[in-house]
């Protein structure tokens, strides 16, 4: 009996603990403006100077899903503080919203719906970097003082539900698109979306692990019952 209590009382810290391991393993991403938790983030690279407006040339996407929002964060070559920084993204496999026309890949149409982000210096007031705001289809659905300094680099979410794609286990293939100049457009990545999927959210990770270690708890002590009174 006394055996099987200390057992048990093993099995209690194992489980604390992998929680524990869960959430230090993946701590999310808070919008802040600082970027130490997109360390081991996945991320796709742009060429430089594939468009003449420096401050609207894409150089890096860093991304990451859960089952309720796309994170991302955006850095770009150089930051123009006289005019707002404007982009999309482009939600690829989308499966709400308006359906709008897009050229990633040549001359062939794409349709789907897209978030439109706007890095706007004017209402940052006393504080550094600028507010992200993020709309879709012209509604306004957060604002974030989420960058450096001078807004070379940002972070922002985009809610999944938007566009169909929430929930656990989801494919999501999306693309970053830079307002036209001189009619070249800045894509990220070129030639194929990004594609990322949607994982649980901390609590499930959690909760995950948790079952994960009553299962095999269980299983042992059961185990152990069985050789006890086996002849």
């Amino acid at each position: 009996m006394l055996k099987d209590k200390g057992l048990m009382i093993w099995i209690m810290i194992f489980m604390l603990l992998g929680s524990m391991q869960t959430i230090a393993a993946d701590p999310g991403i808070v919008l802040d403006g600082s970027f130490k938790d997109w360390k081991g983030k996945p991320n796709v690279s742009d060429p430089k100077h594939d468009i003449k407006t420096t401050w609207m040339d894409f150089l890096q996407a860093a991304y990451f899903a859960d089952e309720e929002y796309l994170y991302l964060q955006v850095k770009r070559l150089s930051a123009e503080k006289s005019a707002p920084w404007h982009f999309n993204v482009v939600m690829m496999n989308g499966v709400k919203g308006e359906l709008i026309e897009h050229y990633p890949v040549g001359s062939k149409a794409v349709y789907a719906p897209q978030f439109d982000i706007v890095v706007d210096y004017q209402d940052n007031r006393s504080q550094n970097g600028a507010l992200v705001n993020v709309s879709f289809e012209g509604e306004l659905l957060e604002s974030t003082f989420s960058s450096d300094n001078n807004a070379k680099i940002i972070e922002f979410r985009v809610p999944l539900a938007s566009v169909g794609l929430e929930g656990q286990n989801k494919q999501i293939k999306f693309m970053l698109k830079s307002d036209k100049v001189n009619g070249i457009i800045d894509w990220v990545p070129n030639g194929k979306p990004i594609i990322v999927t949607t994982g649980p959210t901390f609590f499930e990770l959690t909760t995950i692990v948790f079952f994960g270690f009553v299962s095999y708890s269980a299983f042992i002590v059961m185990k152990k019952r069985k050789k006890n009174v086996s002849f």
